[in-house]
């Protein structure tokens, strides 16, 4: 008999689990992803190193998980405990399946074929991957169980970010989703994420859980059951739809069995229930003396647009590295131009030394970096002294191998007050660094000057200095014409917003660049108690 079950055991064993690779489904597709996703092509090289790191990281889960999967449909695999000691194996329960209570979760969990094979791959050939991502859980649980409460969402939600991005801000896919919830651009602008040039809040922990709860509210709500709603989350609600109507149920096993998902989708639910099951109880599965990484904290602190990364990092006395991994949003050297007020997170207990040190700083020292869009007929030349800063520093921020090559409409950002590591032009040659451009309050018009080129220069809006000059069509302006760049200032403007199920006042805030007690101020309001449909007025 035991010679019977050792043999058994070496052909379970071979071929090794570690040395598969990605095999096609049934309908010729990959179940995931078989190259390394590659961050955007205009990301900052910080940013880029982060992506591709991430992203390697989930590619090589991904794929071990796929070699895993391939393996199962044509091998009933065994647990590891099988193949180092087969006779106790199978005199105990070494998945522990009697003693995984229901009750013990806020989700629906079952514990059926498909949840096993899942247990057998996070205990067996995915525990490293488990295991890590179990440590950064630290990190984010806290903060996801505060806004699942609030929101009267399961707290084993968590888990569906787990499998998703392994808890890594900056994970990357080949379907260009992104961050803890693994949101499509689409996706996250229809919630309210900003993703843009200059900034992808999919990366930011607590925005993008405010979008992955706002989303799975949505879901949950439209099929009745977090099965379903997990299922749409991954292969979309189409999908699932045309799955319910073909085969009138709305019963997931059974639309998995009639074939209704791909393999990625048909997996996707077993593993999140797998992943929870032991996440209750990591240490009887051996996850034990696991260091999870300490709970986000920080102060978020409000500051003017346009300020260079690496002055707010000297404002906060931490590196730009420290500052980005508490900003993973932020994809440039700067933050964006607008709106005039935006939020950014510092170091806990260090908001009113970070404002103060901030306050020190001249306006016209803040901006380290503006943008430029390269026009027909401009060379990197031309681009360098409209600014008053050399080709090579633009090169060297741009990472610009060959200068003669740039393409009209190229995004370029440019060190107009110089930035460690790069040249101005006066330092170029063999003076002084240049300083920033100062504003005049007066500017003479030259020949072939447009009003936007000129609002560019001073970093001002072309409808400004139309209104301070009483200028009704932007395109008359002539040679030698004098143009005020100053003005009386105007009253506060506004926008407003309708309040949405499951908004907070603390969100909505975070969402437009104000403080909370702010928006409670200019709405009058004596708490942070809010309704859905209700109208709230921002200043802009």
């Amino acid at each position: 008999m035991l010679n019977s079950l050792l043999l058994s055991a070496v052909l379970f064993a071979a071929p090794a689990l570690a040395s598969q690779s990605p095999s096609t489904t049934a309908d010729g597709s990959l179940w995931d992803f078989i190259e390394a996703p590659t961050p955007p092509k205009d990301a900052d090289a910080h940013d880029a190193a982060m992506s591709r790191a991430a992203s390697r990281e989930l590619q090589a889960a991904r794929t071990q998980e796929s070699a895993y999967v391939d393996r199962a449909l044509r091998l009933a695999e065994p647990p590891i405990a099988f193949y180092t000691d087969p006779v106790a194996h199978l005199a105990a329960d070494p998945l522990h399946l009697k003693d995984i209570d229901p009750n013990q979760f806020d989700i629906p969990v079952v514990v059926n074929d498909s949840v096993v094979k899942w247990l057998k791959y996070f205990t067996g050939p995915g525990r490293k991957w488990y295991g890590k991502w179990l440590a950064r859980s630290g990190k984010y649980w806290p903060m996801m169980h505060e806004k699942l409460d609030a929101a009267g969402l399961p707290r084993d939600m968590v888990f569906l970010s787990m499998i998703e991005s392994g808890y890594a801000t900056h994970a990357y896919s080949h379907a260009s989703a992104v961050g803890l919830w693994q949101f499509m651009a689409a996706t996250g602008k229809g919630y309210d994420l900003r993703v843009d040039w200059w900034v992808d809040e999919r990366r930011n922990p607590e925005r993008a859980t405010d979008a992955a709860i706002e989303y799975l509210t949505h879901l949950k709500k439209r099929y009745g059951h977090w099965y379903l709603a997990w299922a749409a989350y991954n292969a979309g609600p189409t999908r699932v739809s045309r799955g319910i109507r073909n085969h009138n149920t709305r019963d997931f096993w059974t639309l998995s069995k009639k074939g209704s998902f791909r393999p990625e989708t048909d997996n996707y639910v077993p593993k999140l229930l797998a992943a929870a099951i032991i996440g209750k109880n990591p240490e009887r599965y051996g996850f034990t003396g696991i260091e999870k990484q300490a709970p986000m904290s920080h102060d978020t602190v409000t500051v003017s647009a346009n300020v260079g990364i690496d002055v707010l990092a000297r404002c906060a006395e931490v590196s730009v590295d420290e500052f980005r991994a508490l900003n993973p949003q932020l994809r440039r050297w700067a933050l964006p131009p607008s709106p005039a007020r935006q939020l950014v997170h510092v170091p806990k207990d260090t908001s009113r030394a970070f404002l103060a040190a901030l306050d020190k700083i001249p306006s016209d020292k803040r901006i380290t970096h503006r943008r430029h869009k390269v026009k027909r007929g401009e060379t990197l030349g031309t681009i360098a002294r409209s600014y008053g800063v050399s080709s090579g520093s633009i090169q060297t921020v741009n990472k610009i191998r060959n200068a003669n090559r740039i393409a009209v409409g190229q995004e370029l950002v440019i060190p107009v007050s110089g930035q460690a590591g790069t040249t101005s032009l006066a330092a170029s040659r063999g003076g002084q660094p240049a300083a920033a451009v100062e504003r005049p309050k007066f500017h003479t018009v030259r020949r072939g000057q447009t009003l936007s080129g000129i609002a560019k220069k001073y970093s001002l809006k072309s409808k400004d200095i139309a209104r301070w000059n009483n200028i009704k069509d932007a395109r008359r302006i002539q040679a030698g014409q004098k143009l005020k760049l100053s003005g009386a200032k105007a009253g506060p403007q506004w926008t407003y917003y309708t309040v949405r199920r499951g908004d907070t006042l603390s969100g909505i805030a975070q969402r437009h660049g104000c403080a909370t007690k702010d928006l409670r101020s200019w709405n009058k309001l004596k708490s942070s108690k809010i309704m859905a449909g209700q109208k709230l007025k921002i200043r802009k």
